[in-house]
């Protein structure tokens, strides 16, 4: 069995095994901080809904390895309602009986007691959570360079990759001359990012170095800092790719706007057409150059994501690289999997309140693709089976694909659910 964080649709047939790695690839789980506890766990509960979003991405010749909370009402009902839907769409669902479940605390030690006999396991990313099953101390040496931002901070300018400017600093951060000089270069628009787990969890717009000092308070006072310079969002747009890359071939995959709503992550808009010019593909494929040459890409075929930013004039910045599986990637394979009629789609996590879940699964299969006359549809990608409490409400989790018309789906969902409805989705700003 070939263990990594392959591409999907490959043809052989592939267990997909995928939990919160990015914290064990580079800490000791028996000594976190509260903090980096409390980010592990949401990032499992998050991860819950792309273990859902797998069965619809893959074939039935494929295994996904689910949390056990998946197998314990409702949430059993809740897969089973999904998994109907999403099959009348006509997708190659992986079956029912192909589901492996596991607790979150032993996930990868369960799964490694239970592996189907297929020729591919695909992690989120190579970890040393899922090393009893790669057993690749190799893989997990490039992934502390590649995932690392400090590395790629250092070593893409060498390279000609177009980055903002970026300083890394140690703690105390006040006590450094370079620090200072930078924020005022900058007029105090600042970015910084520490080690540890994806999206924002690691990562804080400051405008002081008060400020700094008072982020940094959640943080070991060996931790390095990066500084970031911050570009700004009237003038710059943020987009993340995908790049496909093996051993002989790196493949530009798919590009995905970032919809951001009070300063925060909101979804992804996935054009139908490929928005970017030949010049602008050309500096994220460079991206996969770059990688190359740490020895990532396997025959079989890896993930690269990468975070960047279009500027005023069209030029390219690259903020992050992640050598990995990315959440954008899920909606844009299920999209390739229906007709999209040349429609442009939202990608987006809603919450919903616990009790109010089945009303709203029925809302959604009454505009799923092909199945009514409005302007807009939607598809149910996944969900978590763990409630989340927003103010005293216990409230779901769940990924929502709308194609067409956002605004028309944005009205038809609040006339149908009410405000409470449509707690982030209101908030898309299209």
């Amino acid at each position: 069995m070939k263990a990594g964080a392959f591409f999907p649709d490959r043809q052989q047939a592939t267990f997909f095994a995928m939990a919160a790695d990015d914290l064990p690839l580079h800490f000791d789980m028996d000594k976190l901080t509260e903090k980096q506890k409390r980010d592990h766990f949401e990032q499992n509960q998050l991860l819950a809904i792309l273990q859902a979003s797998l069965l619809a991405i893959s074939k039935p010749a494929d295994y996904v390895g689910l949390f056990e909370q998946f197998s314990k009402p409702p949430w059993s009902a809740y897969m089973a309602k999904h998994h109907g839907m999403m099959s009348t769409l006509g997708m190659p669902m992986v079956p029912l009986d192909n589901l492996i479940y596991a607790p979150v605390d032993t996930y990868y030690e369960t799964l490694a007691e239970n592996l189907p006999d297929v020729p591919l396991v695909t992690f989120l990313m190579m970890s040393r959570s899922n090393q009893m099953i790669h057993q690749d101390q190799e893989a997990i040496e490039r992934m502390l360079k590649l995932n690392s931002k400090f590395h790629f901070a250092e070593n893409a300018p060498a390279f000609g990759l177009p980055v903002p400017e970026t300083i890394i600093a140690q703690q105390p951060v006040g006590d450094d001359p370079n620090v200072a000089d930078f924020f005022e270069r900058h007029d105090n628009q600042v970015i910084l990012k520490m080690t540890g787990q994806p999206g924002a969890r690691n990562v804080k717009a400051v405008n002081s170095l008060a400020e700094v000092e008072e982020f940094l308070l959640d943080y070991d006072a060996s931790d390095p800092v990066l500084v970031q310079q911050r570009l700004p969002l009237d003038q710059y747009e943020e987009w993340t790719a995908d790049l496909y890359i093996d051993d002989t071939d790196v493949k530009l995959d798919n590009v995905r706007r970032i919809l951001v709503a009070d300063g925060l992550w909101i979804g992804n808009h996935i054009r139908y057409e490929n928005p970017l010019t030949p010049a602008q593909e050309d500096v994220l494929l460079q991206v996969g150059h770059y990688v190359k040459q740490f020895g990532f890409g396997s025959d079989v075929g890896d993930n690269m994501g990468i975070d960047f930013f279009i500027g005023p004039e069209g030029e390219v910045i690259i903020t992050e690289i992640n050598p990995r599986w990315t959440a954008g990637l899920f909606p844009t394979q299920a999209l390739r999997r229906v007709d999209r009629k040349g429609q442009d789609a939202v990608a987006f996590f809603e919450l919903v309140a616990a009790d109010q879940y089945d009303g709203f699964l029925d809302f959604v299969s009454q505009y799923m693709p092909g199945k009514s006359d409005a302007p807009f549809s939607i598809m149910h990608l996944g969900f978590s089976p763990f409630e989340i409490d927003m103010e005293g409400t216990p409230c779901i989790y769940c990924w929502l694909i709308v194609l067409g018309d956002y605004p028309a789906f944005r009205e038809a969902a609040l006339q149908k659910l009410g405000e409470g409805g449509l707690r982030n989705g209101a908030k898309v700003p299209l």
